[in-house]
């Protein structure tokens, strides 16, 4: 995780605007002006080279979040996120559909006069901006432009490119990063397992910094495990022990602990962690509320981010992690959401459910479905990113890189309804490792 601001608005009490940002970044905070723009960028450094940002070539700047995978395919770069202006230069604005990544980009170019800010297509890295009363700002979280004076914060939506005359700050354009294909034609898993495989490589495989995640009797977190195990490389797993399938869970940390580089640590949840954490998530992340819905029911949900039982463990984990020197927190989400909606063959496992996890023939009729997006995609991302953030950790999500998506869209809608979770469900069992069937647990 990185943080990113900029802003027409000079702050009076810049370390109020960067109190939370900065948890983000602990490893360097940079601060620029230019003309009446401040530009402030807070470094986890994560690959390559140690890169101060914004990045600056003559009249164009860039502040960036997140991590770009395919960043060597541009050139001989020392860190990932060299590579985007010189991809502007190339492509215009719509560089950012030439990114394999996770990330929240804001580039101001002072010659031709225009600001791009960008998400990726689940816009996995939290990224906020204000245009309203002459002023432009745009950062990681609502609070630091508000408490700058602007008004009218809004979230960048997912899967967004927006482009703005920097002068009157008009938009110009706006496109999206990304654009699925609809057609269910395949017949087999094996290219949503390849496009999966390397999801897991490119974020965890050969990396500098030390990785570990939440481990469950689930199906999400089972899947990871397994293909950490499977190509050998080095991570823990934490357990928060509750409503679990004890035998199964077991039988996963028989199998993390016999390999020759990994582990596991279980947890068993106290009064006292519980308000331990909660307090932390309190004081270290910026208010969020969760704003769940189904497109097919009336349900509507809306609780802070801090009163969430899952976000309070989530918690536990990460400063587990965070002891043990681990700095990449591979997570699960996306599953659900995408791979399930929340149920199976039309019968709804949550409230929040739109469609029961029963896939059409006509895949346009319900895409993008409600949580694809947003209500749980949304508000469950925010979770992982403010509370892993919260303690100088980057989440990295393989359910949602763009071809693992992409593969399972392709799927025949046989396939899709095989089985709950088809493409989990087929990877354990091939694979043979322990699982439970048609139970949502965990991470």
């Amino acid at each position: 995780m990185c943080s990113i601001y900029a802003s027409t608005i000079r702050p009076r009490l810049f370390s109020r605007v960067n109190r939370l940002l900065r948890l983000r970044g602990p490893d360097k905070t940079n601060v620029i002006r230019r003309e009446r723009f401040t530009l402030m960028h807070n470094l986890l450094s994560m690959t390559g080279a140690f890169r101060v940002q914004p990045f600056i070539q003559g009249d164009v700047c860039c502040l960036y979040n997140g991590e770009i995978y395919n960043y060597k395919s541009f050139g001989d770069y020392q860190s990932d996120g060299e590579c985007l202006i010189d991809l502007y230069r190339a492509h215009g604005p719509a560089f950012t559909r030439q990114l394999d990544g996770e990330f929240a980009i804001i580039l101001c170019d002072f010659k031709t006069r225009r600001i791009v800010i960008s998400s990726d297509v689940f816009r996995t890295k939290p990224i906020f901006y204000s245009v309203a009363a002459g002023e432009f700002g745009c950062s990681t979280f609502r609070s630091p432009l508000e408490n700058a004076g602007h008004t009218g914060v809004a979230p960048l939506p997912p899967n967004c490119t927006k482009v703005f005359d920097m002068d009157q700050l008009r938009l110009l354009e706006e496109f999206p990063v990304q654009e699925f294909d609809l057609q269910q034609f395949k017949t087999s898993f094996d290219d949503w397992d390849r496009a999966f495989q390397a999801a897991i490589r490119k974020r965890a495989a050969g990396v500098r910094e030390k990785v570990f995640m939440g481990l469950s009797s689930g199906y999400d977190s089972g899947v990871i495990c397994l293909e950490l195990l499977r190509t050998g490389i080095p991570f823990e797993a934490y357990s928060v022990l509750g409503t679990e399938n004890k035998e199964v869970l077991e039988k996963r940390f028989q199998l993390v602990e016999k390999s020759n580089n990994s582990s596991c640590q279980k947890f068993s949840k106290t009064r006292w962690q519980h308000k331990i954490n909660q307090r932390y998530v309190r004081k270290n992340t910026d208010p969020f509320r969760y704003t769940i819905r189904s497109a097919s029911g009336d349900f509507s949900e809306d609780i802070l981010m801090a009163e969430d039982g899952g976000a309070i463990w989530l918690s536990h984990v990460c400063r587990q992690g965070q002891r043990n020197g681990r700095r990449i927190y591979l997570s699960g989400m996306g599953a659900d959401e995408i791979f399930a909606d929340y149920g199976f063959g039309g019968r709804k496992f949550a409230r929040h459910s739109n469609f029961g996890g029963l896939f059409p023939e006509d895949l346009s009729t319900i895409f993008p479905w409600l949580s694809f997006y947003g209500s749980t995609m949304e508000s469950y991302l925010a979770k992982e990113e403010y509370i892993a953030g919260s303690y100088g950790l980057e989440a990295r999500y393989p359910f949602l890189d763009k071809a693992v998506v992409q593969e399972f869209l392709s799927l025949s809608p046989t396939l899709k309804n095989s089985a709950y979770k088809s493409v989990l469900h087929h990877y354990l069992e091939t694979y043979d490792f322990p699982f439970e069937l048609e139970v949502k647990r965990g991470f």
